[in-house]
This record gives structure tokens, sequence and C-alpha cells, in this order.
């Protein structure tokens, strides 16, 4: 329990690059809810980044600052709101940050990631910690979450592990989704945070071979990393196609370049899985008749189901999850640890509160 009365937290004041160490009163959970004393919470190139330096994307915020983020997370349950029963404090938990209602129809079917009755700001469009306008995030000492939304870390996973779990849960996501089986061939553009994510689920699940395709920014710092992490092999997106068509092609770069590498190295009858978002792109084009001519099945991933989660708690203890977190700042050294994003100095930057 919280003996404090005031947190620090790290928020955007005004609409310009950076943002500001500040003090907020420490939230009470109400009912349902529980507090979480952060321990790690990450940058996520695709939203902190780009939030703290500004881009234009996020200009549609400045009537809402000051705002606090921070939506991938771990940390240890503080305090417990009225008619919580699960969690009594002091539990290490992973936090999954999309806020549901648990009654719509895609909640009671395990799909809480497409609720249809909490929408918010996000640029998604639903609610989410740290994302909402709404709802403060975990760039801060204290954080409110709905009890639903917590996951026991298992036994042996570090905090800042914990940040990453989220988004493993999304590389599960993408290969539960498709028709992957045991011995198939494996395609990833991105070798990113969802890229590395889709590695270590088709490396668990059972692939044969795993070949990550990145950029010339990649060559001597994320490819690598994907070898390390169970990749057969990598390779440059500029080299064209691939040498021989995959079951599973993984899209997670969000870069129209990738998609038309697709279209040309998926066998007949395999799979497209979508993870990457075309951030700042309304519409981008798709060879669908060829898609339609090789029965090729494209399938969508937004975040993460239900059951995406316990595949990923089953399976955490037995990943090294080090090469793709880290380094880890301070979160009083904040701009080293938002330059160190900039820079892509690591795969997931992970402050500590």
């Amino acid at each position: 329990m919280a003996a404090e009365t005031r947190m620090t937290v790290l928020e955007k004041r005004e609409a310009a690059p950076g943002m500001t160490l500040a003090e907020r009163p420490v939230p009470t959970p109400g009912e349902g809810e529980v507090r979480i004393a952060v321990q790690s919470v990450g940058i996520d190139g695709g939203v902190e980044g780009p939030f703290y330096r500004w881009e234009e994307s996020y200009h549609r915020y400045e009537p809402h600052l000051p705002q606090v983020f921070g939506h991938e997370f771990a940390g240890v349950v503080d305090a417990v709101g009225p008619r919580v029963e699960d969690w009594t404090g002091g539990e290490r938990v992973a936090v999954e940050p999309r806020i549901s209602c648990g009654r719509c129809r895609n909640c009671r079917e395990g799909r809480s990631n497409l609720c249809t009755e909490e929408t918010g700001f996000s640029p998604h469009g639903r609610k989410s910690i740290g994302i909402d306008t709404e709802v403060p995030g975990a760039l801060a000492e204290y954080v409110i979450v709905p009890a639903r939304n917590l996951y026991r870390l298992p036994e042996g996973v570090t905090f800042d592990e914990g940040v990453f779990l989220e988004l493993l849960a999304i590389g599960v996501h993408g290969v539960d989704v498709s028709s992957f089986g045991v011995g198939d061939r494996v395609a990833i553009t991105g070798p990113g945070s969802a890229g590395l994510s889709a590695l270590v689920a088709a490396r668990e699940a059972g692939a044969s071979e795993i070949v990550v395709i990145g950029a010339d920014v990649d060559e001597g710092t994320r490819l690598p990393i994907a070898r390390e992490m169970g990749a057969t092999s990598t390779r440059n997106a500029a080299e064209g196609p691939l040498d021989e068509p995959v079951d599973v092609f993984i899209e997670a770069s969000g870069h129209e370049s990738a998609l038309r590498l697709a279209e040309s190295s998926i066998r007949s009858g395999g799979d497209l899985v979508q993870i990457g978002v075309y951030h700042g792109a309304e519409r981008v084009p798709v060879d669908l008749n060829g898609f339609v001519n090789e029965e090729i099945s494209v399938h969508t991933v937004n975040a993460r189901r239900e059951s995406d989660w316990r595949r990923t708690l089953a399976i955490a203890p037995s990943v090294d999850l080090s090469p793709v977190v880290g380094p880890a700042f301070a979160m009083t050294d904040y701009e080293d640890g938002f330059d160190a994003e900039a820079e892509r100095a690591g795969v997931k930057i992970v402050l500590h509160p």
C-alpha cells in the first residue's frame, strides 16, 4: 500500500516536442479496479515515441493536454478497490491495456480486443490505458487499471520482460489466426517488437524455417537480434522476392513495399497475416485478384485476445526475452530513453518510474 499522497509522472504539457516530470495525487482504485505500482514501462515507437516528438498524427491531442501516456507496462498490485476478488496486493503482474466492457458479443466470445462498447480517443478507436485521453497511463509511479486486465507474471519473468508480454501475445495471435502447421515455412517483414514477437511465436509453434526481412537500418541492429531469437535466416527487403515461396507470410512492418514483397512470396493456398499498421495511409493497394487466383487467405490482427494471453503466459518461462528488452533508463532520465528509442538502440526501450 502506497504511503505517499503524491507521485511523479511524466506528462505531455505543451503542444511541442518533449515531456515534463510533474507531480500528481496518488490515485485511488474504484470498484473493480486495482492500483499498480509501476516497475517498468515501454516506449512504443508507434505511440509514445511520436507523441513525445509531437509528430503531426498526434496533434489532435492538443485540446486534451496535459496527458500521461504509457500503455506497455508491468508492476506490482499495490491496492485493490471494492468488489475485487482475485487480487489482494503484492502480486507481480503484466497488464492488458485495452479496456473492454465484458458484455458485448465480441467480449463474451473472448475477443475483448474488439470490444464494441468501450470506444475511445486512441488511433484505433478503442479505449486503452495510456492512449485514451480519459485514462492516464503508466509513465507514472502508480496507475489505475481494471482488475480483469491483469495477468500474473510467471516465475522467472522480469518486470522488463513483462512489458514485452502483451507484444508477444500479438505474435501468438498472428500465428494462431493463420492455417500454420508444424513444419511450415514462415517469412516475417519488420524486425521490430511485433515482428520479433511473431518470430518467437512461430518458433515455439514448430516452424521449420523462419526468414526475417528488414531494411538497411536493421542490418547491424535488429536482424542480428532476429538471428539470436531463432530466425533461420535474415535478408534485406531490397533483395526482392524470396527464393522459395513460404506457407505463412507475416507482415509486421506497416510498409507498402513489404506488402508488395508478400504478394510475390506466398505459395498457392498459403496465408498472409497483416499485423503492421500503415500509419498515415488511408488506403493501401492490394493485388486482390492475385490472392483470389492463388487462394491466398488474408488475416488481420488487432491487439490480443484472451486466448493469446493464455498461450503467451504458457511459453514465457521457456523463452529468453532479454535480447528484445532494453536498454532501461530511470524515468528521471527519460530524455536519454526517448533518444535511445529514436536511434533504435534497442527493440523495446523501457523506463523505470
